[in-house]
């Protein structure tokens, strides 16, 4: 399996602790994040397991540094995205899951397209945009409000610690 999500702590540590429990059942779990995200600190250099993206997300406030950011974004997109793709093709994942943040949105993609499972664990109450751009593309949501539902047209499973239930 590959866990993806970062940026912010609110991605990351979702993505960690799925990766921890994951790892402790004895499956064999890789992590994709970014290397602009609290993420960078966390892991060596240089490791099999992880693969930190050239990608953060669209800056949402007007400066001039957010302006080169922005128009650096496509670049960074599709650069991350053949990084993705490598590293998927080398690891050969059953399930791709993604916690948010833009570092989890790139793998979700290559592994739709490439018709590996994948997974959206939404933490937040209101969904983030990568969430928003992959719902109807993946295989499963998992969400930890059923207020979610209301902005995600597609059967979602709510999950409260370790229940799931149908809604």
């Amino acid at each position: 399996m590959i866990v993806s999500g970062g940026g912010t702590g609110g991605h990351y540590f979702p993505a960690l602790a799925i990766r921890k429990a994951l790892q402790e059942r004895g499956v064999e779990v890789k992590y994709i994040g970014s290397r602009f995200g609290v993420e960078a600190t966390s892991f060596p250099e240089k490791s099999n397991d992880v693969l930190l993206l050239n990608i953060r997300g669209l800056q949402r406030h007007l400066s001039l540094n957010s302006i080169v950011r922005n128009i650096l974004f496509p670049i960074r997109f599709l650069f991350s995205y053949y990084q993705s793709r490598k590293f998927i093709n080398e690891f050969k994942p059953n399930v791709v899951i993604g916690t948010g943040g833009y570092s989890s949105g790139l793998p979700l993609l290559v592994a739709v397209h490439k018709g590996i499972k994948t997974v959206i664990q939404e933490q937040n109450s209101y969904p983030g945009i990568t969430t928003r751009c992959l719902v109807q593309r993946v295989k499963k949501i998992c969400v930890a409000y059923k207020e979610v539902a209301i902005h995600l047209k597609k059967k979602i499973l709510f999950s409260r610690g370790t229940q799931f239930e149908r809604i």
